[in-house]
């Protein structure tokens, strides 16, 4: 499949309001997802088995992880470190319990807490520090942490 084909898709779903595309061609499947980071852009090769499926790799779905976003509270900038200079509260790969403080949203010169509503291991931070943001904008996605 030829890669600039695949980046114009890409482009596509950015820009628009669909949340997941998969297209064949040529005997490879991708498929995009806006909202799913370990998913976001994986070639295939067909399945071989005669039932219809997704991915030939898929795991049972009483396994798979259950994804979460966290979404701005309101409109303003984001923020990852609680002060200019300091590191990141949160990062790529780490674990987050439940109300833990893991970014910072400036709105009308005042400074708010975004804390995790669940605990899990976050898998993807989709906004740049000091970038604007609108009220519902995914600023976190987590993978939730399973109950024993």
């Amino acid at each position: 499949m030829d890669l600039d084909f695949v980046e114009k898709l890409i482009g596509i779903v950015s820009r628009s309001p669909i949340a997941e595309l998969e297209v064949e061609r040529d005997g490879m499947r991708v498929r995009i997802c806006k909202h799913a980071a370990a998913s976001a852009l994986r070639p295939e090769t067909p399945a071989r088995s005669t039932a219809p499926a997704v991915f030939a790799d898929a795991a049972p779905a009483s396994s798979a992880p259950a994804w979460h976003s966290i979404r701005a509270p309101l409109t303003g900038v984001f923020y990852r470190a609680a002060s200019e200079g300091a590191p990141p509260l949160v990062s790529v790969g780490d674990t987050v319990e439940e109300g833990q403080k893991i970014g910072i949203l400036e709105a009308m010169k005042t400074f708010n807490v975004v804390e995790a509503d669940r605990a899990g291991r976050i898998v993807e931070i989709p906004v740049d520090n000091a970038a604007s943001v609108q009220s519902g904008d995914v600023l976190f996605v987590l993978e939730e942490a399973v109950g024993d």
